[in-house]
């Protein structure tokens, strides 16, 4: 089979980002010494040659191993290439791996490459090293997605060549139900919930973990299942740990909570100052948020109202009617994502006679820094965004930002841009 094949099965960049499993089944018939050719072939794009380095896994020949395994050691190597190829490598059993896994053993402290440590983790997971568990628990609770990742396909395939039960030894646990209850660190934890539901168990006691990242696991793969509705009832009734993310449970399986959530007091962060409508339009737009966001906002969300629609459209034209009657010449509004040339937001931005005006998709609120735009749009009916209601911090809802995860201002909420 001719190089061709390979440009036909691995036509793009994005190819890098699909599931090594499955690119493997698509590359099946292409014979592994013509992968192997690929990935060290210069003259080739480095994320072709990654995706058939991720295709390899479990292919690699024999007499091929040694090239690529100078590849992976090369310091003028791509990074990602190279942590694909020592995927590929990162077989037991081979002839190769008992050399790789003495090296790899070496790069403890070291960085081979930038962002090497999870790949180097990783290989000696798959390699069987059962010392990897405490760190791969860590790295399977990230909150960068990529490397989430990297820790839970690995960690499987610790439990795959070691099994569960010499994994669980590793925290001092005999079950994975003993590791989600008891687990040193919320990580450790973390890592017991997704065992224990592997394994068909129940995870509701999880939502009263101490960690929101732990109760919030629980609280996804429960929303996303069915049974043990009379069991979150009971939580909620009695108050339990947890109740309110039973409560949000309860509201994604499509239960009606109103009732309930009156019934404990209708609990709600407090934002003191805060009008009903701006809270309520951060709430419909960045609910759920992250996965260290109170539960308290989950259930509100779940409890309101959904705008009406067109709402935005008319607030901006209002807005643009308003600035123009006073004489203060608007342009057109532009997106804030579009003036910025990427990314997504919720304002737009109207260049005025007086300076510039954004005015949020998410309401009727407007930022101005001069005077007269200000007074213009308040007359139409605009909450003007400044002062103290700017800077005030919405609690407990954790939004992504510039790559943080944790509360913002509501200036930075009504009028957010992420590229």
């Amino acid at each position: 089979m001719t190089r061709e094949r390979v440009h036909d099965l691995i036509p793009s960049p994005a190819v890098r980002r699909e599931p090594p499993e499955s690119l493997a089944r698509r590359t099946a018939s292409v014979p592994a010494d013509v992968l192997a050719d690929t990935v060290l072939d210069p003259a080739e794009p480095w994320w072709r040659r990654s995706g058939c380095a991720l295709a390899l896994a479990g292919r690699v020949p024999d007499g091929r191993a040694a090239e690529l395994f100078a590849y992976v050691r090369d310091d003028g190597g791509h990074g990602l290439l190279r942590a694909a190829v020592l995927a590929a490598l990162s077989e037991p059993g081979r002839a190769h791996s008992d050399e790789l896994l003495a090296w790899l053993r070496e790069q403890d402290g070291r960085e081979p490459w930038h962002g090497a440590d999870a790949a180097v983790t990783g290989a000696r997971a798959r390699l069987g090293e059962l010392g990897t568990a405490r760190r791969l628990a860590v790295l399977a609770a990230d909150p960068w997605t990529h490397l989430r990742v990297q820790g839970e396909r690995a960690l499987d395939a610790l439990v795959g060549v070691c099994g569960l039960r010499a994994v669980l030894a590793e925290f001092g646990a005999a079950s994975a139900a003993d590791l989600a209850a008891g687990g040193a660190t919320a990580e450790e934890r973390l890592l017991g919930v997704r065992l224990r539901w592997r394994e068909d168990g129940d995870v509701a006691a999880s939502l009263g973990d101490a960690s929101t990242m732990v109760a919030r696991q629980a609280y996804e793969l429960l929303a996303e299942a069915d049974g043990g509705d009379e069991r979150l009832w009971g939580m909620v009734r009695r108050r339990a740990p947890g109740h309110l993310w039973a409560l949000a449970v309860l509201h994604r399986r499509g239960h009606g909570v109103r009732a309930a959530w009156e019934g404990l007091g209708s609990p709600r962060v407090e934002l003191p100052g805060v009008p009903a409508d701006v809270r309520a339009a951060i709430v419909r737009r960045h609910v759920p948020g992250q996965r260290g966001t109170d539960p308290r906002w989950l259930v509100e969300a779940a409890l309101l109202e959904p705008e009406p629609d067109g709402r935005a459209e008319a607030d901006l034209r209002r807005a643009v009617r308003a600035l123009a009657g006073a004489g203060l010449e608007p342009g057109d509004p532009r997106p804030e994502a579009a003036v910025r040339g990427t990314g997504h937001d919720t304002f737009h931005v109207v260049e005025t006679a007086a300076g510039t005006v954004h005015v949020s998709t998410l309401g009727p609120f407007a930022e101005c820094r001069d005077g007269r735009p200000r007074e213009v749009l308040r007359a139409a009916g605009f909450t003007c965004v400044d002062g103290a209601l700017a800077e005030t911090v919405v609690e407990g809802l954790h939004v992504y930002f510039f790559g943080d995860r944790g509360p913002l201002r509501v200036r930075d909420l009504l009028f957010y841009w992420q590229d």
